[in-house]
């Protein structure tokens, strides 16, 4: 990625001419995302962010960068407390940079052409407790919608997948009898992630349900109310209008409950390697962000209730 950023810098100054302030402002913001996706900044941070690039001689493969190791570096520069403003500009930067890389054929396909402007400084939580995901569950169930819904809150919270995988899943990928279903991960990667009993249990309600709707439906998994394939942005919509519903007050992505899958399981012991193997994260690096969270949230709770701990020994 270093080669890519000099090009795009040599680029900017004697193609586009851009002002020496500007100029100054783009190298800044390259050199700041560069170091996010090396991780950087995952060692001393009280945040964490699911990075998963693929790192070559010490260098970010730029073929391997994703649309979420853009919203995660956007996700980071909210965290720093930077202006909209100064997110937007870094946001440009980042789709001039990749838009260069698409028209001179160094990828194939541009991961930031969806990236969009910050409109609001809302958060997103990075995981929520288990009474907060059972508050998100406890909906009235009356139409199709509302059974859809469940059942797909209960698949993400269930297995840990992107957003993008249970977008793309269909049908024959789902197998009720060893509740399990077949996902395609970064890099057209395939691998099994698991359902627990309640989802499974929902999700042949939402399917009875969806044939005595729209009849039978060979290829996607999860429809809309149209009876048609839902779009990620469909999700992203359900997820977070449920959330809302539930009163919790902050706004809550899919990633939100793929953050909270995986912290669930760190926090209940299980191994590291075979929870890599759930997200399907290329790096054990990125998985280990999980081991640093779970290490606070302990901390927070010893210091809280044990009567020696020095939050209490004042």
């Amino acid at each position: 990625m270093i080669n890519e950023i000099d090009m795009f810098m040599n680029y900017l100054e004697y193609e586009k001419g851009y002002s020496e302030k500007t100029f100054k402002s783009y190298n800044n913001d390259m050199i700041q995302f560069y170091r996010f996706l090396m991780g950087e900044f995952n060692i001393n941070d009280d945040n964490y962010y699911d990075i998963d690039v693929e790192i070559i001689n010490d260098d970010v493969a730029v073929n391997s960068i994703t649309k979420d190791e853009i919203t995660g570096f956007v996700e980071f520069c909210y965290d720093k407390g930077l202006k909209k403003s100064s997110i937007s500009r870094k946001i440009a930067c980042i789709k001039s940079f990749f838009k260069f890389l698409y028209n001179n054929d160094f990828i194939s396909k541009n991961p930031a052409i969806n990236i969009h402007f910050p409109r609001t400084a809302k958060r997103v939580p990075k995981f929520l407790y288990y009474n907060k995901i059972k508050e998100l569950l406890d909906f009235e169930l009356k139409q199709f919608s509302d059974f859809r819904d469940r059942a797909l809150l209960e698949l993400f919270y269930s297995t840990g997948a992107r957003v993008s995988e249970i977008a793309s899943a269909n049908i024959k990928d789902m197998n009720l009898e060893n509740d399990t279903l077949k996902v395609l991960g970064k890099g057209s990667v395939e691998r099994i992630v698991f359902l627990t009993t309640e989802a499974s249990k929902w999700m042949k309600e939402y399917m009875d349900r969806r044939t005595i709707k729209f009849g039978r439906i060979s290829e996607p998994l999860i429809v809309n109310n149209n009876g048609q394939r839902i779009t990620e942005r469909g999700i992203f919509y359900i997820v977070n209008r449920r959330s809302r519903m539930a009163g919790i007050e902050e706004s809550v992505s899919p990633h939100t409950l793929r953050h909270s899958f995986a912290t669930e399981l760190m926090n209940q012991g299980a191994d590291i390697r075979a929870i890599q193997e759930m997200l399907g994260h290329k790096n054990l690096t990125t998985t280990q962000i999980y081991t640093h969270t779970t290490k606070d949230r302990l901390q927070r709770v010893y210091n809280k209730y044990h009567p020696h701990s020095k939050e209490n020994h004042k």
